[in-house]
């Protein structure tokens, strides 16, 4: 059975000042990756989950590219890192949620004939029917709109959505209508992806009866046909470029109407949509028959990809879109792929360019992930009884990364920046560096934003509530769990091989009655203590402020999270507690 144990000996018997770290060396920038999305599928269209480095050929603007990293993705597969949901978090972070599988229905219904409605809906809803309960699903119409219905794990609202689609193609179209309505269409698509773009990669299956190609230049100063909505290549290559830019696969289903009206009834509408598949670098499919079995293949087909890296040349990096090609070496498997990747320019390439400062991230809300972070906000006294000191811990998670400036903010319920702080160099330098501020009482949402000495920057933000803990004469802080270095207390937010993990909390108010503390160890929250011990409790009995210590011996812990909970009682009878998770990693 693991016991805890007393450190006051070590720690000393006062609130114990945070230990002075030498500053991090700075990291020399780091060239960062392009990432290109691909999938590898099998002649029945499942996913080929074998694929090795050395199987895959990659080339960008011709030239053979180094692959530096590949991952097969399955979306939605439950498998992820990380605590349980019955563990709280013990830290913020800014890094993505584990990968979700979404799919985008987008159907373009003024080119959909009404007879052809209900093979639209039929398809979407055997689509539906490979999915888990877990997977989201999102629906709208264009291009003017009609139906728009988030991502969601709600199938009864999808469902509702799915019963109202109908088709509103024209009984005739004239070849400027068609190429008017194509605009419309192509500027909604961007708008789809552009509403995708900060989201996990997800599939977008888009419905439609046709769409005008883009006209050959000479040929378009040829006709007399006004050119008010003439369609041309770079229309389709703006759709592209924007498409580039979000991690979405794209396919298009083409709806022929078998009774001559609307889009469909034109060869060259066939051919445009044609040319919106080959900018995604899938085929065009025909909901023709039966499309249960077609429905299969591409929910299989859907439900994974690989995430490949690579590293361009310096003279690359401009923002620019260049040729891709994907190739592997395994028979009997088919590659699908964009055509073009785009390598993003590099970062103070333009002239003039300033690196985002973190009190500039306060005032926006983006959010930054470029640089990984962690962090936590802890609760303490103030003078005033109104008021609370609130002391935010931040840290990069790459190892080899250090902060070059960082602020917090804390956010009040109508979203106004009601406090912040930017760390000085002292704070910086701590392991992990820490910034303190004082605020009201009450509820804000909690941002801290930082930049590297590589000039990455990252936001993260969290609810935070300021308040003491307790309803009675006694008050607490927050729980916090440390090290002790050299006689001093140092804050971590996670632990790896250290063998003792120390907790500190500050008492409030005189006691009437002894007064007790002891630290539980639990495997969820609210769970029952499966390990007790008692903390030691420093301070005379007529002060108004204590410190209560304790130790765990976690070297011999595996990795993963417990829940640390300090309850505290007077004459033996709980009257208050705190918890905080304690994460233990593997370096």
């Amino acid at each position: 059975m693991i016991t805890l144990i007393a450190v006051a000996n070590v720690l000393g018997t006062a609130a114990l000042p945070a230990a002075p770290q030498k500053p991090p060396q700075a990291a020399p920038a780091a060239p960062q990756p392009v990432t290109v999305l691909f999938r590898a599928l099998l002649a029945d269209g499942r996913p080929f989950a074998d694929l090795r480095p050395e199987d895959v050929e990659l080339k960008v603007d011709g030239k053979a590219r180094t692959i530096g990293s590949l991952v097969f993705v399955q979306p939605g597969s439950g498998e992820s890192a990380g605590a349980r949901a019955e563990v709280p978090p013990p830290f913020a972070t800014n890094l993505r949620e584990p990968a979700l599988r979404d799919t985008i229905f987008v159907i373009e219904d003024d080119s959909i004939g009404a007879s052809m409605a209900p093979a639209v809906k039929n398809a979407i809803r055997q689509f539906i029917g490979h999915l888990a309960p877990q997977d989201r699903v999102g629906l709208v119409t264009i291009p003017r709109g009609g139906l728009n219905v988030g991502l969601t794990i709600d199938r009864a609202k999808i469902q509702s959505a799915i019963s109202e689609l109908s088709g509103r193609a024209a009984q005739s179209e004239t070849d400027a209508d068609a190429a008017c309505r194509t605009r419309q269409v192509l500027d909604a698509l961007m708008n789809v992806f552009r509403g995708a773009a900060g989201g996990s990669p997800a599939t977008i299956v888009v419905f439609g009866g046709g769409l005008t190609p883009p006209m050959i230049y000479e040929m378009s100063k040829m006709t007399n046909t006004p050119n008010l909505c003439e369609i041309r290549a770079k229309d389709y290559q703006e759709v592209e470029l924007v498409m580039l830019g979000a991690p979405v696969s794209v396919n298009v289903i083409q709806v022929p109407d078998p009774t001559g009206s609307g889009a469909s009834a034109s060869t060259s509408q066939t051919q445009g949509l044609e040319h919106l598949a080959g900018i995604t670098g899938n085929r065009v499919l025909r909901l023709v028959g039966e499309s249960s079995p077609a429905m299969a293949r591409l929910a299989a087909s859907a439900s994974a990809y690989y995430r490949l890296t690579f590293l361009p040349e310096d003279s690359e990096r401009n923002g620019m879109s260049r040729p891709l090609s994907v190739k592997v070496s395994r028979p009997d498997v088919e590659v699908l792929s964009r055509p073009r990747v785009v390598i993003p320019a590099a970062r103070g390439s333009k002239p003039g360019a300033k690196a985002v400062a973190p009190r500039d991230m306060l005032r926006v809300g983006d959010i930054y992930r470029d640089l990984p972070l962690r962090a936590s906000a802890y609760v303490s006294r103030e003078s005033s009884a109104d008021r609370a000191r609130v002391v935010v811990m931040l840290e990069p998670m790459e190892a080899t990364a250090s902060l070059k400036a960082a602020a917090v903010g804390l956010y009040d319920e109508k979203g106004k920046l009601a406090v912040q702080a930017t760390a000085d160099q002292d704070g910086l330098t701590r392991t992990p560096p820490m910034i303190a501020m004082v605020a009201k009482m009450g509820a804000y949402r909690l941002r801290v934003a930082a930049t590297d000495a590589a000039g990455r920057a990252g936001t993260v933000d969290s609810a935070l509530d300021v308040q003491l803990t307790g309803d009675g004469p006694l008050k607490l802080s927050s729980l916090v769990l440390g090290v002790a270095e050299e006689g001093r207390f140092a804050g971590r937010m996670q632990f790896y091989d250290e063998p003792t993990a120390v907790a500190y909390l500050e008492i409030y108010g005189v006691p009437k009655g002894e007064l007790s503390a002891e630290l539980q160890l639990a495997g969820i929250e609210g769970g029952q203590a499966a390990v007790r011990g008692a903390m030691r409790v420093t301070g005379e009995p007529t002060d108004d402020q204590h410190v209560a210590l304790g130790g765990i011996p976690i070297g011999a812990l595996p990795p993963g999270d417990l829940v640390v909970r300090a309850v505290v009682s007077l004459d033996g009878v709980p009257v208050g507690a705190v918890t905080r998770t304690l994460r233990k990693a593997e370096r």
